[in-house]
């Protein structure tokens, strides 16, 4: 007999931000669609969802333990058990611990799934302070100047979904390929296409030419690691031609005078010889951005893997704040 059944689940490609349906046959998956019910998808699913099953029952997933049989790069390997293999790490840290003390030990992982608290427990109850992971060059930048720029750990994200009464008329599109990618950082890349779509001007910022930047009203194409200089570029010319809003700069921010004195020596001619952008196209995506409204910054990883990643992502947080297009999901 035939057993069939839907079970309502999230995709974990990246960072869980599709609803799916997990299609069961005999309670094995043999599909993977888009839930319409989800609020953040809406039924989107990219090609990493679907292939979900292929990946869950390919012959070479590694499923159980192996420890090296050969030597260092021979890529020999055989399998063990499970309490083989936890009674062999714990072993080797123990040791370790005893012999040297728990700060030889230190402990890195790769991006932020739902590992990450329990990471940063195991190395604080070992006893070492020897922790990182990938957030340093990847959204811990970002979260860190919302921090001390707008006071919220909750940084700016873009309402392509139109909570706040309206779709943006203006995307800026910064180190960012949403699209290209299924989702990132709470972002479906689906919905974000539909608003790309749907905007008035689109301006991309990035050294490719990306999918979005084919089709953009202005393509900055940047020297990378340059963001800083042009985000700074762009506050200057904002602030200079008077196109900042006035009514939530004096309700809502604090040291715009401080701001106003100090962009002064970031003009367009200096902003373009480190850039290598030319003036008038940076000032004519600064106009664009400052005065087509409700606009929206989709940033991205590039941001934080610069040298300025700090500085440069409350730069950005600037742009969104003198504009008065700065919202904070709640």
């Amino acid at each position: 007999m035939v057993e069939e059944k839907i079970v309502k689940s999230a995709c974990r490609m990246c960072h869980g931000v599709c609803q799916v349906n997990v299609h069961l046959r005999n309670n094995k998956v043999i599909k993977i669609s888009g839930d319409k019910l989800s609020p953040t998808s809406s039924g989107y699913i990219c090609p990493k969802g679907i292939a979900s099953p292929e990946l869950l029952y390919h012959p070479d997933r590694i499923t159980h333990p192996l420890r090296r049989s050969g030597k260092r790069g021979e890529n020999k390997w055989e399998q063990i058990s499970w309490e083989d293999a936890l009674t062999e790490i714990t072993g080797k840290l123990t040791h370790i611990k005893n012999e040297s003390g728990p700060e030889y030990f230190g402990l890195m992982h790769g991006t932020t799934r739902p590992y990450l608290d329990f990471a940063s427990r195991f190395a604080n109850a070992f006893g070492t302070p020897n922790y990182t992971h990938i957030g340093h060059i990847c959204m811990l930048p970002r979260i860190l100047s919302s921090a001390y720029t707008i006071g919220s750990l909750q940084y700016p994200v873009t309402d392509v979904y139109g909570f706040g009464g309206k779709k943006p008329a203006c995307i800026m599109m910064w180190g960012s390929n949403t699209t290209g990618v299924g989702a990132a950082h709470g972002m479906c890349g689906g919905i974000l296409q539909r608003a790309l779509q749907a905007a008035d001007k689109i301006i991309v910022i990035d050294p490719r030419e990306t999918n979005p930047a084919k089709k953009a009203d202005h393509w900055l194409q940047l020297r990378p690691g340059t963001d800083g200089a042009l985000a700074l570029g762009m506050i200057h010319i904002i602030i200079k031609e008077k196109r900042y809003n006035y009514d939530f700069v004096k309700n809502y921010t604090s040291g715009f005078e401080q701001l106003s004195d100090y962009i002064k020596r970031f003009t367009p001619e200096w902003t373009s010889k480190i850039t290598g952008i030319e003036p008038g196209k940076i000032i004519s995506a600064a106009c664009a951005y400052s005065t087509t409204s409700p606009a929206a910054i989709q940033w991205g990883n590039a941001i934080d893997m610069s040298i300025c990643s700090f500085h440069t992502a409350r730069s950005l947080i600037i742009l969104m704040t003198i504009t008065g297009n700065n919202h904070i999901t709640k």
